[in-house]
């Protein structure tokens, strides 16, 4: 071989990553396994000291190196070691994204800790209750109104750290074994108040292990001197999408571009054309807000070449003016994923090429992620089962959770699989509504209305929306003897219960009794008619 063909083929036998899939065992339980994998923080970073000098983080005004992240790391790591947490213990990290989100991540994992990654838009209620359901070591905040027994540290403080350099990346430890807690996330759940999905450093390995195979970003594979890919990220890194991305980056030597505040598409098409950014994932709402700005022809997108779409179902009429507004996306640069916090981030990606054979697909499984379905009908379609190394450990403090003995998590999702193996969601078997990407329990806006002294009865249901997927809706039996409680009423009460995208936007208020069907279960189809 050439020479540059010899140090590429001495590189990959040094890699810890591998491409081939095999039978294996975890977590007590047969499935897919990548033989050749990282098993430490250290063999996950390798390769990434040849990134020191690129920009790695940008927000604003703020362009961040690899070299002076990795120095940030070391010195954020500094100002938790006198907190005296020990290996293991949990830490809360509670704030908007930022650098210094993105820093104190880093720190806690190379204090041995665990990031237990709180979501910013809790209610104050929702946030007490996550807390104390943790029993974390301290909380890092940007949220003034947090109050714990704990230590409270500003994720402000750790802009501070950024005033060094580094060549290489700082060593992390562990974990002891694969299978052990490296992160805890939060999701809606079917019911009640977030539920903490504990994920292993096995999962998390093998879902960037997943998307680095299937996009040909193996560490081993890269160019060193090819341009850096630049990447913008406005959902929140407490998202299991956003926090996947961020771990690509630091893998492949990526550019992260983040937002400030919340989303704004006028924000984005800016920062689309000022930075080059050549990768945008997003919900589906936010496609459809940045297509319908006024001002979405003045900008130059052409930089961008992938636009992967997740977290809610994907209309074909989505793609068809996706691919049509932004003609350089047709072929490889549209893709729609199926995932989710339990299991750390994706199980399937349908193409450019998978989405023209099958418009309403999902796609096709990743290497390691094996589908089967729960009680099929006579069409196929059943509760979707999911067995790979990414499912999650199992919720905080709930022993008996939706991951069986085999392994196989059963998401709730009902879905088919046609004979070329391509997955098709057709619904929920969980009293879910997804509202731009974000999960709402019907059950947990119904309680919380139901603490209202006027309301006697409440349903929340999920009406379809042309911009956000889902829209939250609530019907309520008001006291017969009492007088009517307001749409306004009702908000305001919610929103010192729930997350403000958990407020219903559409309601009915009544004294006449909610329908039922057999069991005496809240009848919401009918429900649903009611607001057509």
């Amino acid at each position: 071989l050439p020479t540059g063909g010899s140090r590429l083929r001495s590189a990959a036998v040094q890699s810890p990553w591998g491409e081939d899939v095999a039978r294996g065992r975890y977590a007590g339980h047969p499935g897919l396994v990548y033989p050749r994998r990282p098993h430490t923080f250290a063999e996950l970073l390798t390769g990434a000291q040849r990134w020191a000098h690129r920009t790695f983080l940008v927000q604003g005004d703020r362009r961040i190196s690899f070299g002076e992240f990795f120095a940030a790391v070391d010195a954020a790591r500094g100002r938790l070691e006198p907190l005296g947490v020990q290996p293991g213990a949990r830490i809360v990290l509670l704030g908007y994204n930022s650098p210094d989100w993105v820093v104190a991540l880093w720190a806690i994992w190379a204090l041995g800790a665990v990031p237990v990654l709180g979501n910013r838009w809790w209610s104050p209620r929702e946030a007490e209750h996550s807390i104390t359901l943790i029993d974390p070591a301290a909380v890092i905040t940007d949220d003034p109104t947090v109050r714990t027994d704990v230590p409270v540290l500003d994720v402000a403080d750790f802009a501070r750290c950024f005033d060094g350099f580094a060549d290489a990346p700082p060593a992390l430890p562990g974990p002891d074994g694969e299978d052990d807690p490296a992160a805890i996330l939060f999701t809606s759940g079917s019911s009640g108040m977030p539920k903490g999905v504990e994920l292993s450093f096995r999962g998390i390995v093998a879902n960037q292990q997943n998307v680095l195979v299937r996009s040909r970003q193996l560490p081993h594979l890269l160019d060193p001197q090819a341009p850096q890919q630049v990447n913008l990220v406005c959902t929140p890194l407490f998202h299991v999408g956003a926090l996947a991305t961020l771990l690509t980056q630091v893998i492949t030597g990526g550019r992260v571009v983040l937002n400030t505040g919340r989303f704004n598409p006028g924000e984005v098409l800016a920062l689309i054309e000022a930075e080059g950014v050549q990768r945008w994932g997003g919900v589906p709402t936010m496609a459809v807000r940045i297509l319908e700005h006024p001002d979405f022809d003045t900008y130059d997108l052409s930089s961008l070449r992938a636009f992967p779409l997740g977290g809610a179902a994907v209309s074909p009429v989505l793609l068809e003016r996706m691919a049509r507004r932004l003609p350089q996306l047709q072929g490889r640069g549209l893709a729609n994923t199926w995932g989710m916090t339990e299991g750390a981030g994706f199980f399937t990606v349908a193409g450019g090429a998978d989405l023209t054979k099958y418009p309403s697909s999902v796609g096709r499984p990743y290497p390691t992620v094996e589908l089967s379905s729960l009680d099929p009908d006579e069409a196929g379609a059943g509760e979707v089962l999911v067995r790979s190394p990414t499912v999650m450990r199992g919720y905080v403090g709930i022993e008996h959770g939706p991951v069986d003995s085999d392994g196989w998590l059963h998401t709730g999702d009902l879905g088919h699989l046609n004979a070329e193996g391509y997955l098709f969601i057709e619904g929920r078997s969980k009293d879910m509504v997804i509202r731009g990407g974000e999960n709402i329990a019907c059950p947990h806006v119904e309680e919380a209305l139901l603490s209202h002294p006027d309301v006697v009865e409440a349903a929340a249901i999920g009406l379809p929306h042309p911009d956000l997927g889902e829209e939250l809706a609530a019907v309520v039996v008001h006291r017969a003897d009492g007088r009517a409680p307001t749409e306004r009423e009702l908000a305001e009460h919610l929103r010192t219960i729930v997350a403000y995208f958990a407020v219903p936007t559409r309601w009915l208020i009544r004294e006449q009794p909610l329908p039922t069907i057999a069991g005496e279960k809240v009848d919401k189809k009918s429900l649903a008619a009611e607001f057509n």
